[in-house]
């Protein structure tokens, strides 16, 4: 028989339990939850792939992309306009996230040639005098100037004027496919956006409330490199992968989404900061580029850009003609 001392230790024996199975199952729904609301699937079906890449690859220098826009006056800019237009401005726009009282956000990055703002002569003043009076050379490369930032805000009223579809929107979400960068579309939609699209790759970003934000400018990479240089690494054999697949079923909310993505881009390919504008726990993770050597011999952290044998649009092509 039981004594009448014993029942309170194995009552408050089981209550541990008790209270840790309640906790579990809260901690598990919430999970669940947050994964539906976070997620962020990408609202089009994604273009696959193709492996037309052969084992060449280019390096780019980008280091230090800004410095030469600081050396520079507005005057100066604008009198050498004409031999800028091989230049890429690199923004990224962010989004609140719907049923997340506009405390998680969704980033992408939108890379635009310089000649897509020709006929927007102010606009493109308005760019130009960002990055020669207001914005910092890389995190590598720090600005003495405590005035400098590494990203700044482009006034709604400018950019909501551009309709030029010549941009590239480059972004990240879940998805049910586990081929490498099915997370990331890459369709017509995205090849020829316009920057005054309030459209995201995934369906529950808050396109109403987008921001944009400049971060730089680039001679050499377009928005076409910088999607090869994220995903192209991981259909070779001898370049590393930049950072992740970016399958759709290697996104998870916290450790690779849509803005771990959108650092591997600023960061890794552009050679850029990769400081973002108060996201919060959305943006959490610190992203470690893969290390390559220069042709001048100098470690440098960059994801390189891989040599296709067939153009984007061939492959695209390809991958309609077999149905895939």
């Amino acid at each position: 028989m039981m004594s009448a001392s014993s029942s309170p230790t194995t009552s408050s024996s089981h209550r541990p339990t008790v209270k840790a199975l309640l906790v579990l199952a809260a901690v598990a729904y919430l999970g669940v939850i947050a994964r539906h609301n976070l997620q962020g699937d990408i609202s089009s079906q994604p273009l696959r792939l193709s492996t037309s890449y052969n084992d060449n690859y280019e390096l780019l220098d980008t280091s230090g992309p800004l410095d030469r826009l600081n050396t520079k006056n507005v005057a100066e800019q604008q009198t050498s306009e004409s031999n800028n237009d091989n230049e890429y401005f690199v923004f990224l726009q962010k989004f609140p996230l719907q049923n997340t009282w506009q405390m998680i956000f969704h980033t992408e990055v939108v890379v635009c040639p310089r000649n897509s703002f020709h006929n927007h002569a102010d606009f493109l003043s308005t760019l130009d005098q960002l990055l020669a009076e207001t914005l910092s050379p890389t995190t590598d490369a720090p600005s003495n100037d405590s005035t400098k930032v590494p990203f700044v805000k482009v006034p709604e009223e400018k950019w909501t004027e551009q309709s030029n579809s010549k941009c590239v929107q480059l972004g990240y979400g879940g998805a049910a496919c586990p081929s490498v960068c099915c997370g990331s579309p890459h369709g017509n939609d995205n090849t020829n956006y316009a920057l005054n699209s309030r459209h995201a790759v995934i369906g529950n970003a808050m396109g109403d409330a987008k921001q944009l934000f400049l971060y730089g400018v680039s001679d050499s990479i377009n928005g076409m490199d910088a999607y090869r240089a994220v995903c192209g690494g991981s259909t070779t054999k001898t370049m590393p992968t930049c950072v992740s697949k970016w399958a759709g079923t290697d996104y998870n909310p916290l450790t690779n989404n849509c803005n771990t993505f959108t650092s591997t881009i600023l960061k890794c390919v552009y050679g850029l900061s990769d400081a973002k504008p108060n996201l919060g726990i959305s943006d959490m993770v610190n992203v470690a580029c893969p290390m390559e050597k220069r042709d001048d011999g100098m470690d440098v952290q960059q994801c390189l850009i891989p040599v296709m044998t067939t153009s984007l649009s061939d492959a695209a092509d390809e991958v309609m003609a077999d149905g895939r």
